[in-house]
């Protein structure tokens, strides 16, 4: 609390008010209403200014807008890769194709923003062609979920949130974890596949970062609420327009451009952590209550 109130003083950020309390008896929770106008910075310096003093003394920090917190939310989403898995799907099928040294460079340029994802699935799909569906099954069940995944998509659920999958991943593998932690949308691409092996072609609307935001918004839209009423968590610079355009963007265990301009940011697969940045606290007798 030291270090987050020292930040705002030495910028004259005012604190309105605060409110505390603790998540799984384990988790200290700080709510603070800030007016910023004051602030001798712009907002977003201030914002990272705070996520660099907080990473320091291992505090995780989210900020909205105050119309976004008071709304409440309502739909959560998360990327796939790197987010919900461990495995990155398309790595793992460069290297049962023998492609996995070039794959990984073109994914390293996209996930870093140096290059248009459209152009670098199709650069990395192509290179799959001739790969065997019995190859792609066996990636699929290696498939490795991270271990709070399945419990948070549950409690989660339970609180009334709707849970979605948005990724440029694909339905192959994609529904296959959509499935296991029950989520009520997923939103991916298409692999190709004529006479047992992929032809190095994809399909689908899930082919850049404004697809991401569509399938949240198409999500709000039936479920009549606004984009403030959202959740998006991901990693990778493919995730950071839906991150910047919903009520609450989170960064889990993001890369540079992410952690820079996220609103919100998680070092750690702690369950609590999420759970207290989307303003849920108490796990008691499995019911997880709302702030």
């Amino acid at each position: 609390m030291a270090s987050v109130s020292g930040v705002l003083a030495r910028f004259h950020a005012n604190i309105l008010k605060t409110r505390a309390s603790t998540v799984f008896s384990n988790l200290f929770v700080m709510v603070m209403i800030v007016d910023t106008r004051p602030s001798t910075v712009k907002r977003e310096d201030l914002i990272n200014i705070l996520k660099r003093s907080c990473d320091g003394v291992g505090l995780a920090l989210a900020t909205e807008s105050g119309e976004s917190y008071k709304c409440g939310k309502k739909i959560i989403v998360f990327d796939l890769d790197g987010t919900l898995i461990e495995q990155e799907i398309i790595e793992e099928l460069a290297k049962a194709a023998g492609v996995g040294e070039e794959v990984r460079r073109i994914t390293a340029l996209a996930m870093e923003g140096r290059m248009v994802f459209l152009d670098a699935l199709k650069a990395r799909v192509k290179l799959l062609k001739g790969l065997p569906v019995s190859r792609m099954e066996k990636i699929k069940c290696s498939i490795k979920i991270l271990p709070s995944v399945k419990d948070l998509a549950r409690q989660l659920k339970e609180i009334g949130f709707i849970v979605g999958i948005v990724t440029g991943s694909f339905s192959f593998f994609a529904d296959y974890v959509g499935e296991a932690i029950g989520a009520d949308y997923v939103f991916s691409n298409r692999l190709i596949i004529r006479d047992g092996v992929l032809t190095g072609e994809v399909e689908g609307d899930m082919v850049g970062p404004e697809a991401k935001l569509r399938a949240i918004k198409r999500m709000s839209d039936e479920k009549g609420v606004g984009l403030d009423a959202c959740v998006a968590v991901g990693d990778g610079a493919n995730d950071l327009f839906m991150i910047e355009n919903v009520g609450l963007g989170i960064g889990y265990k993001a890369k540079l451009v992410v952690k820079e301009k996220a609103p919100a940011v998680i070092n750690t697969d702690d369950l609590g952590v999420l759970l207290a940045l989307i303003g849920c606290t108490d796990l008691k007798k499995d019911v997880v209550k709302r702030i």
